[in-house]
């Protein structure tokens, strides 16, 4: 009698663990396929698997995850241009995200490209709006060019007064935390 007690008082937490474990599954397993993609991609440099957005209290973040390798070292720029991409001055074309500014992250080295397959990893789409208070879009500021060993992405910014770029390995990535 006392482990059908025991069983009927657990049955709940087993119940809500498996459910935890369920949710979380998808997460884990794409964590663990980007992580066989970059471990056997031929970058020459870093991979670039791609980015990812969120809004917290207090800041938006802006995430690109990136394969196994050292982080690679980067440069940023604030313009009150609109982004472009994909040409030369003549010809380069507006992103479509707009901002109040923008903060343009160059890594090098560092790239989309696959050397073995000749194929792109980068999964996330070449630019996207957010609704944040501070962090309105991103968007590719350069052209996927493998020689060149470079990533370049800009940000749409909103109302912030700081940022702040830092990066987190485990799995690897560069994180741009923009205040409201």
């Amino acid at each position: 009698m006392q482990s059908m007690k025991s069983v009927r008082h657990c049955a709940p937490v087993l119940a809500v663990t498996a459910a935890t474990l369920y949710v979380l599954a998808p997460d884990a397993q794409a964590r663990v396929a980007a992580e066989s993609i970059s471990a056997a991609a031929n970058c020459q440099g870093i991979c670039v698997l791609g980015v990812r957005a969120a809004t917290h209290h207090g800041f938006d973040r802006f995430v690109v995850d990136l394969g196994d390798g050292p982080i690679p070292a980067w440069t940023e720029s604030i313009q009150t241009e609109p982004l472009t991409c994909c040409g030369d001055e003549t010809n380069e074309r507006v992103i479509p995200v707009m901002g109040k500014s923008y903060l343009k992250i160059h890594l090098s080295p560092a790239t989309s490209f696959d050397f073995n397959t000749q194929t792109s990893l980068y999964s996330s789409p070449h630019h996207s709006t957010y609704d944040f208070k501070s962090l309105k879009g991103q968007g590719l500021t350069g052209t996927v060019d493998p020689e060149a060993r470079e990533f370049r992405i800009g940000l749409a910014l909103g109302d912030h007064s700081s940022y702040k770029i830092y990066k987190l390995a485990g799995p690897n990535r560069l994180v741009v935390d923009i205040n409201h």
